[in-house]
């Protein structure tokens, strides 16, 4: 009976250091993936921002050749913009990416969200929600 309860004892032994090496794995496993998700939210704040910025100085470009009075509407969510001589800066979510209008000023400033206007004003590219 002795040796029927020692096989019994090592039996559990082997199954919980077989569940503690599951448990294991999974938690590696699970830290990879919250690293993996928080590089993928990077990337997309930062592309999502080169996008912005690229859009923004092509209907800028656009406006400025088209003259003043003329405008565009774009939508925006959740961008900040910084405007410097013809450089604009946007930010997405920490992430930043620029750009730039040809021949004209830009003028804008602040956070972004919903439709903005794009217009020129006496040969400058004014960006307004």
């Amino acid at each position: 009976m002795d040796t029927a309860d020692s096989m019994k004892g090592q039996a559990t032994a082997e199954y919980l250091l077989l569940v503690a090496a599951g448990i294991s794995l999974l938690s590696v496993s699970l830290f990879a993936l919250t690293s993996i998700k928080g590089a993928e939210a990077q990337v997309y704040a930062r592309e999502k921002a080169r996008i912005i910025a690229y859009d923004v100085s092509s209907i800028g470009n656009e406006i400025c050749a088209l003259g003043d009075g003329n405008s565009r509407s774009y939508l925006v969510e959740g961008a900040e913009m910084e405007c410097a001589g013809n450089e604009i800066r946007v930010s997405v979510s920490g992430a930043s990416a620029g750009s730039r209008v040809s021949d004209c000023e830009v003028e804008c400033g602040g956070g972004y969200s919903g439709e903005i206007r794009i217009r020129n004003s006496n040969g400058k590219v004014v960006i307004a929600a």
